[in-house]
């Protein structure tokens, strides 16, 4: 973002002026211990003024300092970074105010933790830049939110074991303490005018009170320094975070092959993950050690996946993509809310498209997997021979969005294509032949890689979404998700009151479909989804 760039570049430049102005208020302070002991007589009893800065006091060149005896190029340099500081100052309180705007302040008016965020990241992603060190805008947001913003998003581990994790993750002695940006510029006397205490300084010595203008000139010239040392700690360790938070984006991304135990760099990204995490129903799933692996497994199984694609995809939406997840599928007897299935803004939705205790054969899979099918071309039959049955009666028209739905619903559990299902070499085939992107669209069967088949097992969709949601924060995506999956109930108790009451449902052996009509077809496609769909068991 420009406002950021600009005001990180406004700070720099500060610091290095107040630095200079502290230097030189302590040569006036000392100067006027020797020499303003004496102050010039001036003609009507009145004291010349300083140079003035914008918003200073005014100001001509025959200051009672120089008449006294101090030097004049000691004074001049002295008044010009005066103007100097005071110009950038008030070129930061503007560029802040921009920034501000930019990043929803008159929205956020009533939420000021929710823009201390908002700020301080966008200032840390410009150090980024500024440093040549690529860290993905929602890598820096993500990570502010659940350090020193956590108390805005209530959940996760206690932040005290959170922070312990990270620390750990990072290699930090602990995290640095980063204020608000806001409340940093607040605290430095960025508004202090340095030409007033000039000039307060010369009717102190006209008083002849020359020791006491000495010291306001040391104190000041003191606190200039501690405010310009206060700013220079928090850039620092603003920095100190960007360099640890690029490691750990290159330790992800190099997470290296699949292994059925935790490695070292496989416990550093789990400990970040853990102490980042601020998602309840994640966060218990990955206390298991068993899942914590198959949660790295899976994390290397995306990344194989997407590394390669996200440079090539056409993506007209500002770095948004459609994601397709094909699996098999089935629901439990356990409930969550349905906004867990969207954890991050980069997540946009997630879209469902059966209703609960219904199955999917190929020709609906296929039309989710492209992106055509519509709510009105969708056909429903009984592979029990039975009459279909459904509550509500006729079903909604629309798909089931979990980022619209406000109840509960039931946890799905996606299970993998393994080698010996006949679908699985088509598929693969696919897969390495480029078959499985459609412009901004990608199709990801979740496919058990050739030899390992027991570092993958049955893992719930939420977990599909939180890891997808972390890739795409690191390469800075956004994304729409879509499931391709049987939403049967298979051995689980039948629970109509439930599912009606957040979407619909339908009686045992219900398959959706829909007529494909004369389209295009992917023949390799299609024949995998057939295989993979038609053949299963009622």
């Amino acid at each position: 973002m420009e406002a950021a760039d600009l005001l990180c570049k406004s700070l720099f430049r500060w610091m290095k002026n107040r630095k200079e102005c502290a230097e030189e208020l302590g040569e006036l302070a000392g100067a006027a211990l020797s020499v303003l002991s004496k102050p010039p007589v001036v003609p009507g009893g009145m004291v010349p003024l300083l140079v003035t800065a914008t918003g200073g006091a005014a100001i001509c060149d025959t200051s009672p300092l120089v008449e006294a005896g101090i030097s004049s190029c000691t004074f001049n340099k002295a008044t010009k970074l005066i103007e100097e500081d005071e110009e950038v100052g008030m070129g930061i309180q503007k560029q802040l105010q921009d920034l501000k705007d930019r990043c929803g302040g008159t929205k956020l008016g009533a939420h000021a933790d929710e823009l201390e965020c908002e700020v301080t990241t966008q200032l840390m992603c410009a150090l980024a830049r500024r440093d040549n060190t690529h860290v993905p805008l929602d890598f820096l947001r993500g990570f502010n939110r659940a350090t020193f913003f956590r108390h805005m998003t209530p959940g996760g581990l206690d932040p005290a074991e959170a922070s312990r994790l990270i620390c750990q993750a990072l290699n930090l002695d602990r995290v640095p303490e980063i204020k608000s940006i806001l409340k940093v510029l607040d605290a430095i006397g960025l508004d202090r005018s340095l030409s007033n205490l000039i000039v307060n300084c010369e009717e102190i010595v006209r008083r002849k009170r020359v020791t006491e203008a000495s010291k306001l000139l040391r104190d000041s010239a003191r606190d200039i320094l501690e405010g310009q040392q206060e700013l220079k700690e928090q850039l620092n360790a603003m920095q100190e975070i960007i360099q640890k938070l690029f490691q750990m984006r290159n330790l992800i991304k190099d997470l290296g092959g699949y292994s059925l135990s935790l490695t070292g760099n496989g416990q550093k990204i789990m400990d970040y993950i853990m102490g980042t995490c601020t998602d309840d129903e994640v966060v218990s799933w990955l206390q298991e050690l068993t899942n914590r692996i198959d949660f790295l497994n899976l994390l290397q199984f995306f990344l194989e996946r997407l590394n390669h694609i996200f440079p090539d995809l056409s993506t007209p939406d500002g770095g948004h993509i459609d994601i397709v997840f094909v699996a098999h599928g089935r629901i439990i007897n356990r409930f969550m809310p349905a906004g867990i299935l969207v954890p991050t803004p980069n997540i946009r939705d997630t879209i469902l498209y059966s209703p609960w205790n219904c199955r999917l054969n190929a020709c609906a899979a296929f039309g989710i997997a492209q992106g055509f099918i519509q709510v009105t071309n969708r056909v429903f039959h009984n592979r029990n021979g039975n009459t279909v049955y459904c509550e509500p009666d006729p079903l909604p028209q629309r798909w089931n969005s979990m980022r619209g739905s406000r109840c509960d619903i039931p946890v799905i559990l996606l299970s993998p294509l393994t080698p010996e299902e006949g679908a699985w070499a088509l598929f693969h085939e696919l897969w390495v032949n480029r078959g499985m992107e459609i412009e901004d669209r990608i199709i990801i069967p979740y496919l058990v890689p050739q030899n390992q088949v027991n570092a993958f097992g049955v893992v719930p969709l939420y977990i599909f979404i939180f890891v997808t949601s972390f890739i795409l924060m690191l390469y800075g995506r956004t994304a729409t998700v879509h499931l391709a999956a049987c939403l049967g109930r298979k051995e689980t108790p039948l629970m109509p009151e439930e599912w009606r009451t957040q979407y619909a449902y339908t009686n045992d052996g219900t398959e959706m479909t829909m007529n494909l009509d004369n389209r295009n077809m992917n023949p390799m496609l299609f024949e995998a989804l057939t295989s993979m769909f038609d053949s299963q068991e009622p």
